[in-house]
C-alpha cells in the first residue's frame, strides 16, 4: 500500500493524480522543503529535497529539562507501581503536557501502530506521517514538535532516574546510619553484660570457696560431736559427710564396748 492509499484510507486526502504533499519537516535557511508527489499506481517520491536536518541542531535548540518537582508527584503514587508514580505524573512534574495541536510522541506512536501503516516500511510509514501531520485539519504539524516531544518525555524520565537515584542514595546513607548506630547499641550493651556476666561468675565463685571453706570446719565440728556420743551407741546418729540425713553418709560409729552382766545370785532354799 502507498503513501496515498493511507491517506486516502484515512480520510485525509483524495487521490488525484498530480496531488502533492509538502514534508513538514524545516529545511535550512534557503534550501527547499522536500515535496512528495504522486504519481497514479507509483509509491511517492521526493522532489527538490533539502539537507535533512541534524538532530543536534534540533536537540541544541531545545531549553534545558527542567528538575523534577517533588512537590507536583502525587502524595499516594499509582497502585502498582512499587511506590513510584506513574509516567503521567512524573511528565506532569516535570512541567511537560501535550502540545496544542495535540499530536504528542505517544499520539504519533499510536497512528503508527494502526492497521493502515502495519504493512508499510520505515521510509513509507516516515513518509505517510509527514504527509498526514501536514494535512491537519487544525493546521500541519511540524514533525519537529514530536521530536522534541518525545525527547523532552525522554529527559524527563532521566530527570526522574537521576531523581530516584539521589534519594535511594540518601536513603541509603540514613540506613546504614542506623544500622552503625543500632550495632553500636548492641556492642555496647553486648559488653555491659559480659562484664555483668564476669562479675557475676567471680561472686559465684567467691560464694563457692566460703561454701567450701564452711564445709571443711563443718565436718571437723561434726567430728567432735561424734566422738562425743561414739562410746554410748552402736550406731552413731551423728553425721560426718555432706549430708542432712543422720546416718545417710555420716561415718558409722564404731560399737559400743560392751558392760558384762552381773552373774545371777540364787535365791536361798
Amino acid at each position: 500500500m502507498g503513501l496515498k492509499e493511507v491517506l486516502s484510507r484515512m480520510k485525509i486526502v483524495e487521490i488525484e493524480p498530480d496531488a502533492t504533499v509538502a514534508d513538514p519537516l524545516p529545511a535550512p535557511a534557503g534550501a527547499p522543503a522536500p515535496r512528495f508527489s504522486f504519481d497514479a499506481g507509483a509509491p511517492p517520491k521526493t522532489v527538490s529535497p533539502g539537507p535533512p536536518a541534524d538532530i543536534r541542531d534540533l536537540l541544541g535548540s531545545m531549553p534545558p529539562p527542567k528538575e523534577i518537582d517533588e512537590k507536583a508527584l502525587p502524595v499516594e503514587p499509582a497502585e502498582g507501581g512499587g511506590g513510584i508514580p506513574d509516567f503521567a505524573a512524573i511528565f506532569k512534574s516535570a512541567g511537560i503536557s501535550d502540545p496544542p495541536h495535540g499530536y504528542s510522541a505517544y499520539k504519533v506512536l499510536e497512528i503508527l501502530s494502526s492497521p493502515e501503516f502495519a504493512n508499510l516500511d520505515s521510509k513509507a510509514k516516515a513518509a505517510a506521517l509527514s504527509g498526514f501531520l501536514k494535512m491537519n485539519p487544525s493546521g500541519p504539524v511540524p514533525i519537529t514538535d514530536v521530536v522534541q516531544d518525545a525527547v523532552r518525555r525522554d529527559q524527563a524520565l532521566d530527570k526522574f532516574e537521576d531523581f530516584l537515584r539521589t534519594k535511594m542514595k540518601g536513603r541509603t546513607e540514613q540506613i546504614e546510619k542506623e544500622n552503625r548506630d543500632l550495632q553500636a547499641e548492641i556492642d555496647a550493651l553486648a559488653m555491659r553484660n559480659r562484664e555483668k556476666m564476669e562479675t557475676n561468675r567471680k561472686a559465684l565463685a567467691e560464694e563457692e570457696g566460703r561454701f567450701a571453706r564452711w564445709q571443711v570446719i563443718k565436718r571437723i565440728e561434726e567430728r567432735k560431736l561424734f566422738d562425743a556420743v561414739a562410746p554410748f551407741v552402736e550406731t552413731n546418729p551423728i553425721t560426718t559427710g555432706s549430708s542432712g540425713s543422720p546416718g545417710s553418709s555420716g561415718t558409722a560409729a564404731p560399737a559400743a564396748p560392751s558392760v558384762p552382766a552381773a552373774p545371777d545370785k540364787e535365791s536361798p532354799a
